[in-house]
């Protein structure tokens, strides 16, 4: 039997099929908008990765050697050593300066549940045997930036003072003191503010993009300093600060 009669019984070979994947109408549309929308999210977040540096470009008024007199040395508590590095720079000034002319440590955003013993933890050994609680303001209420402005102007206005220097995170700083002087301005505070970051690996110009943390860090400090500096505008009355100082007085009657 010729050979081609036996190619009759062989099973045809099928060219593979590639599969198409085929969206509904209406499925397309709602990609569309989903793809542009994430590819605008990743773009912005680039680009923020490669300006986020910014936050660091800021010239402090105090170089920590030469120290200005002020009524107050306020810190906004929440960072790694914040408060430990004010008690260093107050105890400075008690051994620089007459003792009616040592300023008080302002303690911003202490926490609901903190107390003089919590505070006292976080102070060096040194400073802790010779800071006196007439020497330090706890503020207790506030739990972010703008808070601690509203709060710190309360006690601006009851003691009078004119002067302060503000002591806070390197990376937090620029966008601290806006917010402090915004907020000043509008609720009609005058009160000159002198600065001195507290600078720790790796947020620094140079450092920041070493680590994960550093990074992550200093990218949403920069979305809210963006966000603060070009949409926020201060109110020159706060709900939450009002309902707890109404509460307070309420309790005294």
């Amino acid at each position: 039997m010729p050979d081609n009669m036996n190619d009759t019984n062989k099973t045809p070979s099928r060219t593979p099929i590639l599969a198409v994947v085929r969206f509904p109408g209406w499925k397309k549309v709602l990609l569309l908008p989903v793809v542009a929308i994430t590819g605008m999210l990743i773009g912005a977040l680039l680009f923020a990765s490669v300006m986020a540096g910014e936050i660091y470009e800021f010239q402090d008024t105090v170089d920590g050697v030469h120290l200005p007199q002020v009524d107050a040395i306020v810190v906004l508590a929440g960072g790694r050593g914040r408060i430990s590095n004010a008690g260093d720079l107050w105890n400075r000034y008690r051994e620089q300066f007459p003792r009616d002319q040592v300023p008080v440590l302002y303690v911003s955003g202490m926490g609901h549940q903190s107390s003089w013993s919590s505070f006292a933890r976080q102070l060096r050994r040194g400073v802790l045997e010779v800071i006196r609680p007439e020497n330090v303001v706890l503020e207790t209420e506030s739990m972010n930036t703008e808070e601690n402005a509203r709060w710190l102007v309360r006690t601006v206005r009851q003691r009078g003072w004119k002067k302060i220097l503000l002591t806070t995170s390197s990376y937090h700083m620029k966008r601290a003191r806006m917010m402090l002087e915004e907020t000043f301005r509008s609720l009609g505070a005058p009160v000159a503010i002198e600065t001195l970051s507290i600078y720790q690996d790796p947020f620094e110009q140079a450092e920041w993009r070493s680590s994960f943390i550093g990074f992550r860090v200093t990218l949403i400090e920069y979305l809210k300093l963006i966000y603060y500096k070009h949409f926020w505008v201060p109110d020159n009355a706060n709900p939450q600060v009002t309902k707890i100082l109404m509460r307070k007085l309420l309790a005294k009657v």
